[in-house]
Formats: structure tokens, sequence, C-alpha cells
């Protein structure tokens, strides 16, 4: 069986359709679906009837709303099933086969997770995400590794998936399959479509790399993998901080978020090659480009990287 856990907070204009690419699965039979209500003005009781009749369907309410990481870990604490897949409450999966695509391939191998490619709908504009691991969408783990492993969710209100994922990647390989599975829907009242989220974003995304590392640590998890991950966050914050100085005033109060980070990074960096780097460089900056619309322009002949590091306190 496979649990699909939603997280849920006045989604009540957007969750049915994401019941329904739910209710199409070519294996609904196999799924059991959970509402996770983080405290939302009202419950989806009307929801939960709509579907009971095609889908193993229950809400469960938290306590105070938390956040979509504590939602998600709630929704694993309360169910029971061998593998998990989330999906969020405005969002919709490709098509008809997209759980039995990743149930099929967890299944048929000893893999622990497996991530298919997605795609992100603004208005009428579909955008591919190839690689990007880091994200919930499109994914099915594997109780028992994350049971084995102790991999819960934080208590951070966003970035929660940047720990959760980093982590499993550190612990063990995440196989990548090139279906697309998982259809990403714009909504600009969603945290990661705030305001300003892009700049200020980076504290949670800093804090949780920091997470990621302290509990690889603990699991004894390959030096070369923690290099890695910490010289492309260190890349990744360093290229933002560039960008947005341009036009913010506020923008050195990224470099207070960097302090332990930095710690991290220097503590590791000796066992990461020269080509990794340079490898690491272009992924980070295809990526940014793509996410920001900048360009080698934007650097020029500001800050070096290293100089970067210095300002870090």
């Amino acid at each position: 069986m496979i649990d699909v856990i939603i997280p849920a907070y006045n989604a009540h204009d957007t969750i049915c359709e994401t019941l329904s690419s739910i209710a199409m699965q070519s294996i609904k039979d196999k799924l059991k679906v959970y509402i996770i209500n983080d405290c939302s003005d009202k419950d989806y009781a009307d929801e939960v009837k709509m579907f009971s009749s095609m889908l193993d369907i229950k809400e469960i309410k938290t306590k105070k709303n938390s956040g979509p990481g504590y939602a998600r870990q709630l929704g694993i604490d309360s169910s029971d099933s061998e593998y998990i897949v989330f999906i969020d409450s405005d969002d919709v999966f490709y098509n008809y086969v997209s759980i039995e695509t990743l149930y099929n391939k967890i299944t048929n191998s000893s893999i622990d997770v497996v991530s298919s490619r997605f795609v992100e709908e603004v208005n009428c504009d579909i955008f591919p995400h190839n690689n990007d691991e880091i994200w919930m969408h499109g994914k099915i783990y594997k109780r028992s590794f994350l049971d084995k492993n102790n991999i819960r969710f934080n208590d951070t209100y966003s970035n929660e998936d940047t720990g959760f994922n980093n982590l499993i990647i550190l612990c063990t390989n995440m196989y990548l399959i090139n279906d697309i599975t998982y259809i990403w829907r714009c909504n600009p009242n969603s945290i990661t479509r705030a305001s300003e989220y892009n700049f200020w974003g980076m504290e949670g995304f800093a804090y949780n790399i920091c997470w990621a590392i302290k509990e690889a640590e603990k699991r004894n998890c390959l030096e070369s993998a923690m290099a890695k991950l910490l010289f492309e966050t260190m890349i990744e914050i360093y290229y933002r901080y560039v960008f947005y100085r341009r036009f913010r005033t506020d923008a050195d109060d990224v470099l207070k978020w960097c302090s332990e980070l930095k710690e991290y990074y220097l503590k590791y960096d000796k066992y990461l090659y020269e080509i990794v780097k340079e490898e690491s460089v272009l992924s980070v900056f295809s990526n940014l480009y793509r996410a920001l619309g900048c360009s080698d322009a934007v650097l020029g002949n500001s800050l070096s990287f290293y100089n970067f590091l210095d300002l870090i306190k």
C-alpha cells in the first residue's frame, strides 16, 4: 500500500482538483489518502465525503498551525503503508499512471527513494524541472528507509523539504527517472510564491542545509558528499547575494545567515576535488539563470566568491 499525504491550509478552492488527480490513478486501490488539516478556517469533511466512494481517505487535524513540514510528518506518523508519496493541496499528478510509474520503479529494485521529473504550470505556460531533487514533488519514499535512518521533517516553516531531501541524498542514492509525474501549479499565495521569497527564503535555505549536515554527521555520511552540498549551497547564496545587492539596501543581511554555514564549508572543503567544484558552479549557475534571469554580466567586476566568504562573520 501507498500513503498519499496532503498538507492543507485553507485549500478548499484547490484541493478537489488535487483529489481528482488521485482518484484517477491507475492503482488507486493501493492508496490511502490523508488530508492533514493544518488549522484551516474550516474542516475538509465535505471533500472527504465527496471522494469517500472513490478513495480510502481521511482527514487528520493538527493542534496548531505549524506549516507543511510538520503536517507531512504528522501524516507519516499517523499512517503505516510501506511507501509514502506527498502532494501539495494546490497541485495535481501529471497523468493517470503517475503513482504507478513511481511505485513500479521502487518495488522492482532495492531503491529507497525514487524521484521523477515534474513541470511547473504558470498560467498557460509550462516549465520543466528535470533534476530538482530537493523538492517534494514527484517522489516516492520507502518507509522502512526513513524509519531505519530516523529521517524526519524538522520544525522550520519553509524550506523544510531542503533539509529533509538533502539528508536523504546524503544517506542514500536517490534514483532519478525521466518520466514526468507531477504538476506544480503556481499559487501566488503560497510560501514559495510570496513577495520577496527568493531573497528572504535564503535564511531558511541556509538553516536547513546546516540542519542536514548536522544530521548527516550523526549518521557518518560521506565527507565528500557533505562537502559537495556545502560548496553548492555557498555558491548559490553567493550568486543570489551579488544579484540582489544591486538593488537592495538590506542585502548584507544575508551574511549573518551564513555564519554557521561558512564554518561547515571550511571544515569539509578539503574533501572536494576542484573538478567537482567546477561542475557544481556550472550546475548552480544554470539553475539560477533560469530562476532569476541573471547572467555573467551580473557578476562583472564585483565581489569574488572568496571575498564573499571573507565578509561572512
